[in-house]
């Protein structure tokens, strides 16, 4: 739902919040704690819940700090409960029955925050565009302060690439949420809203530098570029399963059916040409003897379904031929009774003869 129904709005984000209300409403779901992501982030390992010490009335997220508007009056516009509001979002772990609760103002709140344009300016919103982009962030905020929902804020669940890693972290999301570099190369999702990654069979993004080729002088800066490649690899492997899962033509047919179609008329028909003319291996007359066992099976078969499709064949003829004089003989049968002379003698009463005679 990137458009909203009622009013029209061009709004992607809404999608986050109206996914989860559609999600709760059919589907039965018997899991305790629900974790919600972004489009744009990648799970890195298993997020357990209590781990991070989820309870049932306080979710955990990650911090959102540019959120300002916590702290102003748009807070005190949009919730009732302002000291409620927590600057967090983006990875979300929440008790199933709280987010029940909370599913349909938390769209209710985007929907409201996002037709408040009086307040897009950034600074009411941090919103650097001023375009109110970042109003399901805030829905999220106002929503969990209506309903006196604190969060445990975890920065050790989130990082994103080109950030630099707290030593020892080990952390569960990446979010590719904004350009990230090593060395020379670099990435944002930004740059490839107008290409069709998805439906272009193998089409990835550039591939990040090796790690080979990193630099170990500095060891954060190096913990630093090895997330981010991580990052970019991992994005170009989904598309890669993606691509395999959708069945894609192998890449070489691709290459030559490309090759061919930049090729000038005559060129590819001398290609084709000289494909067709390409010489054709001669094999020894032995050469059966260096058969695959499994032709030589096939082959066998074959010869018993033909012997025993001839024997079929050869009983049913003589069959045919037996009924055929058995027939000729009952009708030769038949014809020398009907010539038969009429005596006047009863078939029945042979002795009808001698008593005509007597009298």
């Amino acid at each position: 739902m990137s458009r909203h129904p009622l009013t029209s709005d061009w709004y992607p984000a809404i999608n986050k919040p109206a996914a989860v209300l559609h999600w709760l409403n059919h589907v039965e779901t018997d899991a305790e704690f629900i974790v919600i992501l972004d489009a744009d982030m990648i799970l890195r390992g298993p997020i357990t819940p209590w781990e991070y010490g989820a309870e049932r009335g306080q979710p955990v997220s990650t911090p959102y700090e540019y959120l300002i508007g916590c702290d102003n009056e748009l807070a005190k516009i949009h919730t009732r409960n302002p000291g409620a509001c927590d600057k967090v979002g983006g990875v979300i772990i929440m008790h199933v029955e709280d987010l029940r609760k909370f599913a349909l103002l938390w769209l209710h709140k985007t929907e409201e925050v996002r037709a408040d344009k009086a307040h897009y300016a950034t600074n009411f919103t941090g919103d650097i565009y001023s375009s109110g982009w970042i109003s399901e962030m805030y829905g999220y905020s106002f929503g969990a302060a209506e309903l006196n929902l604190r969060h445990i804020i975890r920065r050790d669940i989130l990082i994103y690439p080109g950030y630099i890693p707290e030593p020892g972290v080990n952390y569960k999301v990446f979010h590719y949420g904004l350009r990230f570099f090593v060395g020379n190369w670099s990435f944002d999702k930004a740059d490839w809203r107008g290409t069709d990654m998805v439906n272009t069979c193998w089409k990835k993004f550039p591939e990040p530098p090796t790690p080979s080729s990193l630099s170990r002088a500095v060891e954060n800066a190096l913990q630093r570029d090895l997330l981010s490649i991580e990052c970019a690899e991992a994005l170009n492997k989904a598309l890669q399963l993606h691509h395999e899962r959708r069945k894609c033509p192998v890449k070489s047919t691709i290459n030559m059916h490309s090759a061919l179609l930049g090729m000038k008329d005559d060129e590819s028909k001398e290609l084709v040409h000289k494909t067709r003319n390409l010489p054709v291996p001669k094999f020894s007359a032995n050469v059966s003897q260096f058969r695959h066992p499994k032709i030589i099976d096939r082959s066998l078969r074959i010869w018993m379904i033909g012997i025993w499709t001839l024997s079929v064949v050869g009983f049913l003829v003589v069959i045919s031929m037996v009924l055929s004089s058995r027939k000729g003989e009952t009708s030769r049968i038949k014809m020398t009774r009907k010539k038969k002379p009429y005596t006047g003698l009863s078939e029945k009463n042979p002795y009808e003869m001698e008593v005509r005679s007597e009298t």
